[in-house]
């Protein structure tokens, strides 16, 4: 993902001296792109099998608030279907399959996977 925390403000309101305040307001600039793992769009085994969940993943609500915009699912949409792919051909579920080689695929279809 590369896009900033972006929460906008739960309210206005007028201060004592009278004032117009936001409240719950969080903004915060990444420097660049920045990893997010694998492990977060796919459950534990035990879980659930098979699923690949690449826009409700796990994730704090403060990185979700970056995580949320397109590109950034499209990215993610990208990667659960190269994995996706990768299980089938291996016939293993996708969360037993070679990370180093969905890695390797990712890379070669020109994906930033670090800063």
């Amino acid at each position: 993902a590369a896009y900033g925390m972006d929460s906008h403000h739960m309210q206005r309101y007028v201060t004592e001296e009278g004032f117009a305040k936001n409240e719950g307001n969080i903004q915060s600039h990444v420097d660049g792109p920045y990893p997010i793992s694998y492990r977060s769009i796919v459950p534990k085994q035990e879980q659930c099998e098979n699923l690949l969940v690449p826009v409700c993943l796990s994730a704090s609500h403060i990185a979700f608030g970056s995580i949320r915009m397109e590109p950034v699912f499209m990215i993610l949409g990208q990667s659960a279907a190269t994995a996706a792919v990768q299980a089938i051909d291996a016939e293993t579920p996708v969360q037993q399959i070679d990370y180093d080689a969905l890695q390797k695929r990712l890379l070669s279809d020109e994906q930033r996977l670090r800063n």
